[in-house]
C-alpha cells in the first residue's frame, strides 16, 4: 500500500514540472535595458597653476602667500580602464573652519598620465570648496601669480572639462 503523502507529493512535483515545461514553450519579450545617468554638481573653484617645483615646495609657498596650512595627505588614486594599476596624484589639504572652506592642492602629473589631460599646461590644481566671493577669488589668483616659483595661475571652469569626474572625491 502506498503512503498517501508520498503519492500527493509526487503528483505536486509532476504538476510543477509540467507547468514549467508549459511556460518554457512561450517566448517572453526581452526586458529593456535601463541606464542610470547621474549629473554631479561641480560647485568649487578650480585654479590651474603652472610651476616647475615639487609639490611640497609649492605647498609651502602657497601657505606663506595665502596664509593657508596645506598639509600632505594620502595621494588621490584614480582607477582607469586603460591602466591596470590606479594612477596616484599628490595631494595636500587645508580645512578652514572659520571661513567654511576646504583647499586642495592636487598634482596634475603622475608617471603615466595627467589627471586632467585637457589641461596639460597646469602642473597643479588648487580646488577651493565652500563659499567664495568673486573678489576673494581674484585676490587668491593674484597672490598665487605673485609667488616667485609660480609661472602662471588661471581659473578653470570644471563644467567644461571632459575628465571632470576625476575631480570628484
Amino acid at each position: 500500500m502506498l503512503n498517501p503523502r508520498v503519492t500527493a507529493l509526487g503528483s505536486i512535483i509532476a504538476l510543477d514540472l509540467s507547468f514549467a515545461i508549459y511556460l518554457a514553450t512561450f517566448s517572453f519579450p526581452i526586458m529593456a535595458k535601463l541606464v542610470l545617468d547621474i549629473e554631479y554638481e561641480y560647485d568649487f573653484v578650480l585654479i590651474g597653476i603652472s610651476c616647475h617645483e615639487k609639490d611640497y615646495r609649492l605647498s609651502w609657498a602657497l601657505n606663506k602667500n595665502l596664509n593657508l596650512e596645506l598639509a600632505k595627505t594620502n595621494d588621490l588614486q584614480i582607477d582607469t580602464k586603460k591602466h591596470k594599476e590606479p594612477l596616484t596624484y599628490s595631494m595636500s589639504v587645508f580645512e578652514n573652519e572659520q571661513q567654511h572652506r576646504q583647499y586642495y592642492l592636487i598634482s596634475n602629473r603622475c608617471l603615466i598620465a595627467a589627471l586632467i589631460p585637457e589641461q596639460k599646461q597646469a602642473d597643479f590644481f588648487l580646488m577651493i570648496k565652500g563659499a567664495l566671493m568673486d573678489e576673494d577669488k581674484i585676490t587668491i589668483i593674484k597672490r598665487i601669480k605673485e609667488t616667485p616659483t609660480v609661472l602662471t595661475a588661471f581659473e578653470i571652469d570644471p563644467n567644461k572639462l571632459k575628465s571632470k569626474e576625476n575631480l570628484l572625491f
